[in-house]
């Protein structure tokens, strides 16, 4: 199955500085799955992403500097990478001052084998989702979801996608609410981490909030 892992946070400094901790999550999930072991530039074509190197710090926090310099608004996206095999594997997204002025988010939409290997472990879905909260705290809000399902045609309350494993800060509105539809929870950073059924049935559990 295809997934995806997002996350929000309040940002610490610059998009620069936050960067650095974008680049310390990549060295930390590496070792986690094959799948995210090396990681190259996003590219035009094929045939670039074969040749081009693997990605450094410094060509990271250029990325996100040529991308904060054109962009006509102080809120911006950029995709800089991917890690696995070319057309299956894991897309690297970021974002900065969104949806408010002082927030930076990243996702990581996640291919062919890094999802099967969560279909088949909970203990690697677990892991990713508590490194992730780790390093970017403090989060506001993170969420690890399984593609197929549909999403509601009215917003959550939460004002989120839904995940099967999500993290709510403590000082959240939605904090109070969240355990008492979690199956489990986990305490990480500035909140914890909920896991709500199973990868089939989440969507249910989250729908009765």
């Amino acid at each position: 199955m295809e997934w995806s892992l997002v996350f929000d946070w309040r940002a610490l400094g610059d998009p620069i500085s936050e960067g650095r901790r974008v680049w310390e999550w990549i060295q930390r999930v590496r070792p986690l799955h094959p799948s995210l072991d090396l990681w190259r530039p996003t590219a035009d074509s094929r045939q670039e992403a074969e040749q081009a190197p693997p990605i450094t710090q410094d060509y990271l926090l250029q990325y996100i500097r040529d991308a904060q310099a054109t962009s006509r608004f102080p809120d911006f996206g950029l995709a800089p990478a991917f890690s696995g095999q070319i057309g299956q594997g894991n897309k690297l997204e970021l974002s900065f001052n969104m949806p408010n002025p002082g927030n930076a988010g990243i996702g990581l939409m996640i291919g062919e084998a890094l999802g099967a290997a969560l279909d088949a472990s909970e203990d690697l879905a677990d892991t990713l989702m508590h490194t992730t909260a780790s390093i970017f705290a403090p989060n506001t809000i993170g969420a690890l979801t399984r593609k197929d399902h549909p999403l509601n045609p009215t917003p959550e309350p939460y004002n989120y996608i839904p995940g099967w494993k999500m993290f709510f800060a403590s000082d959240s509105p939605h904090s109070q609410r969240a355990p008492q539809l979690a199956t489990r929870a986990a305490p990480v950073a500035n909140g914890a981490i909920f896991t709500f059924g199973t990868p089939d049935t989440y969507p249910t559990i989250l729908n009765q909030w």
